[in-house]
């Protein structure tokens, strides 16, 4: 049962994301002056976002965490995929020889991304939360 619940919450939580993220990517994109989205940023955080909460439902015990912990941890966790999807855009766009070079551009536009996006970062952590804490009080009640 428990396994079951985990896959729900992984499943709601992930299509939630990368439904809103690259929503918010598109309409960004085209409400600009070039009115160009940025696919490739696009895939970038959806690679990252998959990534990440393919692994952080499989190996942790989240079940077992305060509600504060879990607060702290899933607007930490969407700040970590805007810096590991722009991270990986830079790698994705450029050639894999620049690789080495590309690394402190990388990290910079994940920095960057994450101090322009931390309202988003806030809301997404806290619908996170709240699908978490649905899914945890669905697995208790009978």
């Amino acid at each position: 049962m428990l396994k079951n619940i985990r896959t729900k919450t992984a499943f709601a939580i992930l299509i939630i994301n990368l439904i809103l993220g690259n929503g918010i990517l598109f309409i960004g994109g085209k409400s600009s002056f070039t009115e160009a989205v940025n696919y490739p940023l696009m895939g970038g955080m959806s690679i990252a976002c998959i990534l990440f909460y393919s692994l952080f439902f499989y190996y942790s015990e989240y079940e077992t965490y305060s509600k504060l912990k879990l607060i702290l941890l899933s607007v930490l966790s969407c700040m970590v995929i805007i810096l590991l999807g722009c991270f990986l855009t830079v790698l994705l766009k450029e050639p894999l020889a620049e690789f080495f070079r590309n690394i402190p551009a990388a990290l910079l536009m994940g920095i960057m991304g994450n101090i322009m996006f931390f309202p988003v970062s806030i809301v997404l952590g806290l619908l996170n939360f709240g699908i978490i804490n649905y899914f945890k009080k669905r697995a208790i009640e009978p």
